[in-house]
């Protein structure tokens, strides 16, 4: 028995943040139904035709065109039965379609209805449509990020996205929770920008005691010393001292007592004041060791530590496979396509993989043969246009 057995959930959202959240319910047992236009979510050519799959596992497809009459029928006799309803739409577009929470909340009162957005479906900027790299650069992220004293960067995948996803998932968890205490569902107001300012927290903090806003360091930090990446011989090692304890460790794991007894080092706030000395002594002592060499004798000290690889280094790591944490399925027309695991592992409820990824309306006819269509009124639907697959 999954968590989420027997829970019904209609997910008309698309790209990443909603498809993550839909994922994740999917693999929690939940009955997700990807509801698409006739011709598939927009992100569908990406990656070679392997985006779509690599989001959607543990999903049904039902095509509609909401435009007409009959997909808007279809969607709204699923909306009395369901459980969830998920929507990423601009705010007030899904109204205009006919399906926004006062709508649908009064078919459905126990509805659990989450909008996931740009920017919220309150305040100055709600109108606008949210990309990752656009909060990225307005929470202050991509300032923060980049070669030190260089220019800024884009953080190298989509985190705000996915960590909408997760937080959005979450919430659906807590919104059931809540209607299983007091049989009333709720809307969730899921925002690209509330979760990139969580995601900037420490720094506002810092900004709040100090005024100060973050520099671009590179892989380092401005308040912590030392902790960025070094070269070696090989690959390259990222250390994190974020204490004067882990420092002792450090200068104790590779032998330099001469650093350790150095009272210009004394402190982290000695470190920091005294980086440019500091450094070019840690860089040249790795330098001259393999990264191998170094990580055997920080990692076994209990000292944060890591090498800095590479994707395709990660995706042949022992760990990610004992983990389960890429897996691989095979699509018609595609071949192989590998994705990111649910990271959430609970003992009782192993996550698998029970529903390749949809195609496009691919569970149509199934879906609405549940909801009580005859398959003469499904045909006159499909001959209208209002729906697609099979």
């Amino acid at each position: 028995m999954l968590p989420l057995s027997d829970t019904l959930v209609l997910d008309l959202t698309q790209a990443i943040a909603g498809p993550t959240a839909g994922q994740i319910l999917g693999d929690m047992g939940a009955d997700v139904i990807k509801v698409e236009p006739l011709h598939g979510e927009h992100f569908r050519p990406h990656f070679g035709g392997a985006w779509v799959p690599s989001m959607n596992r543990n999903k049904r497809g039902l095509a509609l065109d909401l435009r007409t009459a009959g997909g808007r029928d279809v969607l709204m006799r699923l909306v009395r039965k369901a459980d969830v309803f998920m929507e990423a739409f601009t705010p007030g577009v899904i109204d205009k379609l006919g399906f926004g929470w006062d709508t649908v909340s009064k078919e459905n009162p126990r509805l659990i209805y989450a909008s996931v957005s740009g920017y919220g479906q309150t305040g100055p900027y709600s109108h606008r449509a949210g990309y990752d790299p656009c909060i990225q650069a307005e929470i202050g992220l991509m300032d923060a990020t980049g070669p030190y004293k260089g220019e800024m960067c884009r953080v190298g995948t989509a985190p705000i996205d996915y960590s909408t996803g997760l937080a959005c998932a979450g919430g659906i968890a807590f919104a059931l929770l809540h209607r299983h205490k007091t049989g009333r569902g709720q809307r969730l107001d899921l925002s690209l920008f509330d979760v990139g300012m969580h995601l900037m927290s420490h720094w506002i903090t810092n900004h709040g005691q100090t005024g100060e806003n973050p520099e671009r360091m590179g892989t380092s930090n401005t308040i912590l010393c030392p902790l960025r990446v070094f070269p070696t011989k090989t690959q390259p090692v990222f250390v994190a001292c974020t204490n004067d304890a882990f420092w002792k460790l450090l200068c104790t794991a590779l032998g330099r007592q001469d650093w350790l007894a150095d009272a210009r080092f004394a402190s982290n706030k000695d470190r920091v004041a005294n980086r440019a000395i500091l450094e070019p002594l840690i860089e040249a002592f790795f330098l001259q060791h393999t990264a191998d060499a170094l990580l055997d004798k920080l990692i076994p000290a209990g000292m944060p530590s890591a090498a800095a690889y590479k994707l395709s280094d990660v995706l042949a790591n022992p760990h990610t496979a004992a983990r389960g944490s890429v897996i691989e399925v095979d699509y018609p027309g595609i071949g192989p396509v590998k994705s990111a695991n649910n990271p959430i592992k609970l003992s009782d409820a192993p996550v698998e993989v029970r529903r390749k990824s949809p195609m496009i309306g691919q569970h149509t006819v199934e879906i609405m043969r549940e909801v009580g269509y005859s398959d003469g009124e499904i045909a006159a639907l499909r001959e209208a246009k209002a729906i697609a697959g099979t």
